[in-house]
């Protein structure tokens, strides 16, 4: 069992974080990232059905001469109602780490991700307002691998998930970073994280951005790639291991057709409707961090 979780939410420097910790000579960090493993309410995301296929797909590279922790990070575990619980009924010891930023910008920036996956067809205004019809299955995109990755409003409820997780986990066992924290200090984050997982620090000074804003170059190559099913992506998890090419990443194909945009900004009606919309969640994420976010809803 991994001893660290990096357990959302999406959007919000988790895959930064992850690459980061990756790289520390004495973790064990899993080789997919986001495996799903313990999100049993949400199947379609889940890469691996069985204890020995977890560990030996993410895990197999473990060196007990060298690593002194192991750790995974998915996005999903944030959302699901089973994944922790399932986590500390294995490890009752187990660490979380929970990423939050304004919710706004997360709806924003998991919109972005959408279109780039060829999961999203609309306007973002339109796809806020058609949340309730696609929960019940209607207006899905012909690209969108299930309905729920559609539920902006769910993606953003960092507030209301941070209570969740907050009744399920022991407080010592749950951090909180805030990722304004970590993208104006990321070494001090960075230690600050390596302190709570119970790793030494590595002196790491170079924190570069990962998994920025995207679109892609090619859109027929995006639905090529959009359209690779589990099993080959399990087929290339299992050579890597067997070439040893842990560097190569599994979705190589979407990489290559990506290209660094800036995202356009919101129109000011809409981001104001949406920070009305969300301010029972920076209610929470007030109440449960501890700090004035007021500056969240200029």
């Amino acid at each position: 069992m991994p001893d660290f979780f990096i357990v959302g939410a999406s959007k919000c420097g988790t895959t930064g974080l992850s690459e980061h910790l990756r790289l520390h000579p004495q973790i064990c960090f899993a080789r997919t990232k986001e495996p799903h493993y313990f999100s049993d309410d949400f199947p379609i995301q889940k890469m691996d059905n069985s204890p020995d296929e977890y560990w030996r797909r993410n895990f197999s590279h473990f060196d007990p001469k060298r690593h002194v922790k192991i750790g995974e990070g998915s996005g999903t575990y944030y959302l699901s109602e089973v994944a922790v619980p399932n986590i500390l009924r294995l490890n009752p010891a187990a660490k979380f780490i929970y990423m939050v930023r304004n919710p706004v910008e997360v709806i924003h920036a998991w919109y972005y991700d959408l279109r780039f996956a060829n999961g999203e067809e609309a306007s973002l205004e339109d796809a806020w307002d058609l949340q309730g019809a696609r929960a019940r299955g209607e207006n899905i995109p012909a690209g969108c691998p299930s309905e729920w990755v559609l539920q902006y409003r769910r993606i953003a409820s960092l507030g209301s998930r941070l209570e969740a997780l907050k009744r399920a986990i022991p407080p010592d066992q749950l951090m909180v970073i805030v990722l304004d924290d970590f993208a104006r200090h990321p070494k001090a984050v960075y230690e600050d994280v390596l302190k709570f997982i119970g790793v030494p620090s590595d002196g790491r000074e170079d924190f570069p951005v990962v998994n920025s804003a995207k679109a892609q170059r090619s859109a027929l190559v995006g639905r090529i790639s959009a359209s690779i099913p589990k099993w080959f992506y399990n087929l290339v998890r299992d050579m890597k291991h067997w070439l040893h090419l842990g560097a190569v990443p599994l979705n190589f194909i979407a990489r290559l057709n990506a290209k660094p945009v800036r995202r356009d900004p919101l129109p000011e009606a809409f981001r104001r409707r949406l920070i009305a919309e969300c301010e029972p969640e920076f209610r929470l994420l007030e109440h449960h961090l501890g700090r004035d976010l007021a500056a969240w809803r200029q």
